[in-house]
C-alpha cells in the first residue's frame, strides 16, 4: 500500500508514516501517554509509535499507556488485563484507572468520555506526561462529520471542521490524535501483518448509540467525501477574530461586555464568530448559538434602532456608543461549596473555597457596585451586577479564603486548535493567563 491513498478528498496514511509524522513533530523532551482500549485503532497507534521509537530512536521520548475501565461492562477488567500483557511484551509502561461511581441513567456515553479525560489527564499528572494520545480515525471523522451535519444543518463550520487533531483539555493538558489521517481498515491490516489481535468492544454494534447508527449508513453507500478544509479555515478566522476582540472589546468586572459601535460594522464572518463565542462565556454555555441565532442578532446589532434582545441567556443590549453583553438575571441557580473543594457557579466562575466553613454561591443584587467605571450606562451596570455571585459562609458572612476565577465555558473545558488564538485573547481580556502552549514544534 502506498503512503497515501486519496480517499473522498483527504489524504489517507499509513499507520508507519502517521506514527512517524507525529513523533518528529514533537517538542523534546516528550513523555506521551497513550490511551489505549484494546480495539484496534489504539491498539494500532501504540505499537506504531512504539515500533517507530525502535527503528527510529528517540532517546528523549518516553512512551506510557493506560486502559480506562468504565465499570460499564463485566469484561472491561480482563480486557485491560490483556491490554497490559501485551504492553508489558513490548516493554511499556501500563496503567489502568476505573471509572467508579454511580453512572448517569441518561447521557452515557458523554458523561463516559468526560470521565476517561478526567482519568487520563490525572493519571498524565501523576506520571508527568507531557500529552495524551488517543486513537480517533478517518473512519471515526467521517462519523462525526455525518452527526453534526444532522445535528446542526445551518451550521457549516461545525459540519467542516469535525474532530480536531489537537485538544487542551481542563487547561491541563494537550490531547493528539495521530490517526485522524489513517483508515480502521489500513490499521488492521497492519496489525494482522505482525500477527497482533484486538478487542471488539460489543458497544459498537449497538443500535441505541447514534455513531453506531452512522457507522452502518456509511457502511451502506459509498465513500463520503471529506471536506478538505481540516479547520485551517476556522485557524484564520480565529486570528481575524482575535485582532478583532483587542480592536474594539473590552471586559469589565468579568461580568460586562463592552463592543464600540464602529466593529459592528466590520467583516461578517469575524464578527459572528466573536460575537457567538462571547455569548457561550457570558451565558456560562459550552456551545455558542446556532447559526440561525447568530444570523438575527447580527441582524439586530447592526440595525438603526437602539433596543435589547436576548439570546442563549445573554442580553445583548445596543445603545448609541456601544453594544453592551452580560448575563440576563434569571434562571440563575445557588450552589453550595464544601471546605477544599471547588464549584462551578453558572458555568462562568469557578470558586475555590479554602476555608472551614461551607459557602453558598448565589447571584449579588446590588452588591459589586464599586466594580464598574462609573461612564458606563447604569441600566447595563446593574443588570451585570446582578448576575455576578455573591458568595456568603453559612452564617451569612463574607468568606475571607475564597478563591474567584472567570470560567470561560466554550473553551476551558475542551478547547480545539481551530480556536486557540481567540480563546488566547479573551482569557487575557478576563484577566487569566493565555492557554498552555501545544507540545509541538513543527507546527
Amino acid at each position: 500500500m502506498s503512503a497515501d491513498a486519496v480517499i473522498g478528498g483527504a489524504a489517507a496514511l499509513t499507520p508507519e508514516d502517521a506514527a512517524t509524522d507525529f513523533l518528529h513533530s514533537l517538542s523534546k523532551p516528550a513523555h506521551i501517554l497513550v490511551a489505549v482500549s484494546g480495539g484496534s485503532d489504539s491498539t494500532g497507534l501504540l505499537i506504531a509509535l512504539a515500533e517507530r521509537l525502535k527503528t527510529d530512536p528517540h532517546e528523549d521520548v518516553t512512551l506510557a499507556a493506560a486502559t480506562i475501565d468504565h465499570g460499564l461492562r463485566a469484561e472491561a477488567a480482563e480486557e485491560a488485563r490483556e491490554v497490559a500483557a501485551l504492553c508489558a511484551s513490548r516493554g511499556i509502561s501500563h496503567f489502568v484507572r476505573r471509572w467508579e461511581g454511580e453512572k448517569p441513567k441518561t447521557g452515557i456515553m458523554a458523561a463516559a468520555r468526560e470521565a476517561r479525560y478526567g482519568l487520563l489527564a490525572d493519571l498524565a499528572d501523576e506520571i508527568s506526561a507531557d500529552l495524551i494520545v488517543t486513537a480517533h480515525t478517518m473512519d471515526d471523522q467521517r462519523e462525526t462529520l455525518l452527526m453534526r451535519g444532522k445535528r446542526r444543518p445551518d451550521d457549516e463550520d461545525s459540519a467542516r471542521t469535525g474532530i480536531a487533531d489537537e485538544v487542551l483539555f481542563d487547561r491541563r493538558i494537550w490531547i493528539a490524535r495521530p490517526f485522524l489521517s489513517c483508515r480502521r481498515m489500513d490499521i488492521r491490516a497492519y496489525l494482522e501483518a505482525r500477527g497482533i489481535s484486538w478487542l471488539d468492544d460489543p458497544s459498537n454494534e449497538d443500535v441505541t448509540y447514534e455513531r453506531v447508527r452512522t457507522r452502518m449508513d456509511l457502511a451502506q453507500e459509498q465513500a463520503r467525501a471529506m471536506p478538505a478544509d481540516d479547520g485551517v479555515n476556522r485557524i484564520a478566522l480565529s486570528s481575524r477574530a482575535a485582532a478583532w476582540l483587542d480592536a474594539h472589546v473590552t471586559i469589565h468586572a468579568n461580568a460586562l461586555c463592552l463592543v464600540e459601535r464602529s466593529g459592528l460594522s466590520a467583516d461578517k464572518a469575524v464578527v459572528a464568530y466573536a460575537l457567538s463565542r462571547l455569548a457561550a462565556v457570558f451565558g456560562g454555555k459550552a456551545y455558542a448559538p446556532g447559526r440561525a441565532q447568530m444570523e438575527r442578532v447580527l441582524e439586530f446589532v447592526n440595525g438603526a434602532n437602539s433596543g435589547r434582545r436576548t439570546v442563549g441567556g445573554v442580553v445583548f443590549d445596543l445603545r448609541r456608543d456601544a453594544l453592551y453583553l452580560m448575563r440576563e438575571s434569571r434562571n440563575i441557580g445557588p450552589i453550595s461549596i464544601p471546605p477544599g473543594a471547588k464549584g462551578n457557579w453558572d458555568g462562568r466562575f469557578e470558586i475555590s473555597n479554602s476555608g472551614r466553613l461551607p459557602l453558598s454561591v448565589h447571584p449579588s443584587g446590588a452588591e459589586n457596585a464599586t466594580a464598574f467605571p462609573p461612564n458606563l450606562p447604569k441600566g447595563a451596570v446593574q443588570r451585570a451586577r446582578a448576575a455576578m455571585p455573591l458568595i456568603v459562609t453559612a452564617e451569612g458572612a463574607k468568606p475571607v479564603s475564597v478563591a474567584v476565577v472567570p470560567y470561560l465555558a466554550p473553551f476551558d473545558r475542551f478547547l480545539t486548535r481551530f480556536d486557540l488564538t481567540f480563546a488566547d485573547r479573551l482569557s487575557i481580556a478576563f484577566g487569566r493567563e493565555a492557554y498552555r502552549r501545544r507540545p509541538f514544534s513543527a507546527l
